[in-house]
C-alpha cells in the first residue's frame, strides 16, 4: 500500500506559514521594478544564455535514459510520484479512512487559525460540515477503486469544497486548502465520492486529493483509461498555455493545455490541403452520465507544439524556460498561474521527465553536487561553476529555481518567486515580485535571511554530473 505521509503536510504547512509570516511582520510591501537588479533587458532573452554554452544543442540524456530515471522515480516513495495503473483495484475501508485522517490532521487543525474569504475566522461549524462531506459512514469494508481521465484541468484540493483557508486575515493569495491543478487527459484512480456528490477523492501520478466530479470521466473498464495514458505516439504541448478546440473552426474551446501536457496524436497538419490545418489529437470526454468516452480534439497549425517529447539538450530547456518568463505567480496554480515548483513540474514535462509536485521532493531528484547548507557563499560559487546551466536545480527552503549560468562573476536564476525580504529604513520590507524572473542569487543580500544563494541547501544536477 503507498500512504501519502503526515511530512508532506507539515513541509507545505511550513512553507505557507514562512510567507504569511514575511507578510505579516513586514512593516509595508513594495512592488519590485521590471528588471530586478544586475539583470539587463539582453539577459531576459534565452538566446544570451544559450551562447554561453559550449555545444548547446548537445543531448545530456537520452529517451531510453530518461524512461530509466522515470521508473526509478515511481520506485522510490520518498519522491511522491505514484504508477497510477499499478495501484490496486480494492481499497479497504481503514485504508481509505487513514488517508482522510491524514488529510484532517495535516490541513484541517483549528487551533491554528485560519480565515474565510471575507477575512472571518473559520468556524468549528465550518470544519463539522466539511468533516460531515468527507462522507466516511458510505465506506465500505471493501471499496473499489474506479480509473478515469480528468477532462479538463482543475484543482486538486485537500478537502471537498471551493471555500478558502487563510493563514491571516490579509493573505487572499494563499490558500491553504489548495494543493494543485491536474491538467487534462491525466490518469486518476478514484477512492470515493463526497457526501454532496460534487467531489472525487482521486490518486493522481503526484498527488492525492479532492476534484470536482464534473471535471472527471470514469472508465467503464480500467484499460480504456490506462490505454489512453501508455499511448506512444504522442503531441506535445510546448506553449505557455494554448487552447484545444472541439471544432476543426476554433470556435469551441475543449480546454486549455499547459505546457508539458501530451495528448495521443492521430493527425498531423499537412499545408497543401486547405481542409487539414490541425493536428489532430485524442482527448478525453465525459457524458452526462460521468462515462469516459473519447472524441477529436484540434490545435491548429503553427501552435507550438511538438511531435513526442523535445530532445533533452540545453538549449531546448532555455527556450522553454523562457517562454514563462513574466507569467504571474500562484500558489498551487490559484488563479491559473504557477508556482515555483509547478513552473519546474511544467519545464522538464516537456521533455518527458516526471518531477514531483513539491520543491523539496524534487531536490531530491537527479545528481547531489554535495553538501551545500553549511557551506559560504564562495564554496557554493565553486560549486556551480561545475554545474551544468539550464539543467541545474537550485533549492532553498520554500522555494526552487532553475540555475541558468554566470555573467561577470554573478550567477543566475529562473524562478518564479512571491517576494523577496530587503532591507528598509525602518526595518525588513517585503518587496513583491509575484512572476516569472531572471535574477542573480544575490537577491534578498540586505534581508534578515540573506541572499537566494545563501539560503541554497540543494544543487541538484539533472543529467550529467559534469558540466560539458
Amino acid at each position: 500500500m503507498v500512504l501519502q505521509k503526515r511530512s508532506i503536510f507539515s513541509v507545505i504547512i511550513s512553507i505557507v506559514l514562512f510567507i504569511i509570516l514575511a507578510l505579516a511582520t513586514s512593516p509595508c510591501i513594495l512592488a519590485a521594478s521590471h528588471l530586478l537588479p544586475h539583470v539587463s533587458p539582453k539577459m531576459e532573452k534565452p538566446e544570451f544564455w544559450i551562447k554561453k554554452i559550449k555545444n548547446p544543442s548537445r543531448l545530456l540524456l537520452t529517451p531510453e535514459e530518461i524512461q530509466g530515471i522515470n521508473e526509478a522515480s515511481l520506485k522510490n516513495q520518498d519522491l511522491y510520484l505514484w504508477s497510477v495503473k499499478d495501484l490496486k483495484e480494492e481499497w479497504t475501508r481503514e485504508e481509505i479512512l487513514s488517508f482522510l485522517r491524514e488529510d484532517r490532521e495535516g490541513f484541517g487543525r483549528i487551533d491554528e487559525g485560519r480565515y474565510d474569504k471575507y477575512r472571518n475566522p473559520l468556524k468549528e461549524s465550518f470544519w463539522t460540515e466539511l468533516k460531515k462531506n468527507l462522507n466516511e459512514e458510505s465506506l465500505k469494508e471493501t471499496n473499489q477503486l474506479f480509473f478515469g481521465l480528468i477532462v479538463k484541468r482543475t484543482d486538486i484540493r485537500f478537502f471537498p469544497t471551493h471555500e478558502i483557508s487563510m493563514g491571516s486575515p490579509t493573505n487572499s493569495k494563499f490558500d491553504q486548502i489548495q494543493h494543485s491543478t491536474v491538467p487534462p487527459g491525466s490518469l486518476i484512480g478514484v477512492y470515493h465520492f463526497s457526501k454532496d456528490k460534487l467531489w472525487a477523492y482521486v490518486q493522481t501520478r503526484f498527488v492525492r486529493g479532492w476534484v470536482q466530479a464534473k471535471d472527471l470521466a470514469i472508465a467503464q473498464e480500467k484499460k480504456e483509461a490506462v490505454g489512453y495514458d501508455e499511448v506512444k505516439k504522442r503531441l506535445v504541448i510546448t506553449r505557455d498555455f494554448i487552447n484545444v478546440y472541439c471544432d476543426l473552426s476554433h470556435k469551441q474551446i475543449a480546454f486549455t493545455a499547459q505546457m508539458g501536457i501530451s495528448f495521443p496524436l492521430l493527425d498531423l497538419p499537412e499545408q497543401t490541403k486547405e481542409t487539414k490545418k490541425d493536428y489532430i489529437i485524442k482527448i478525453p470526454f465525459r457524458e452526462i452520465d460521468g462515462q469516459l468516452t473519447f472524441h477529436e480534439g484540434y490545435i491548429p497549425m503553427g501552435k507550438d507544439v511538438h511531435s513526442g517529447f523535445l530532445p533533452y539538450a540545453q538549449e531546448n530547456l532555455a527556450q522553454q524556460a523562457f517562454k514563462m518568463l513574466h507569467q504571474p505567480y500562484g500558489w498551487g496554480e490559484m488563479f491559473g498561474a504557477r508556482d515555483c515548483s509547478r513552473l519546474i513540474m511544467d519545464l522538464f514535462s516537456t521533455f518527458g521527465i516526471l518531477m514531483p509536485r513539491n520543491s523539496k521532493f524534487q531536490a531530491r531528484m537527479g545528481i547531489d553536487l554535495g553538501q551545500t547548507e553549511s557551506k559560504a557563499v564562495k564554496e557554493k560559487e565553486k560549486m556551480l561553476d561545475q554545474a551544468i546551466p539550464l539543467a541545474t536545480i537550485l533549492r532553498l527552503p520554500g522555494h526552487i529555481m532553475l540555475y541558468l549560468g554566470e555573467d561577470r562573476g554573478r550567477y543566475y536564476a529562473i524562478h518564479n518567486i512571491w517576494g523577496i525580504q530587503k532591507a528598509g529604513e525602518s526595518g525588513p520590507v517585503l518587496e513583491k515580485i509575484g512572476r516569472v524572473v531572471v535574477s542573480d542569487l544575490s537577491l534578498g543580500s540586505s534581508g534578515p535571511n540573506g541572499s537566494l544563494l545563501d539560503r541554497v541547501t540543494d544543487i541538484r544536477v539533472i543529467g550529467p554530473k559534469l558540466k560539458p
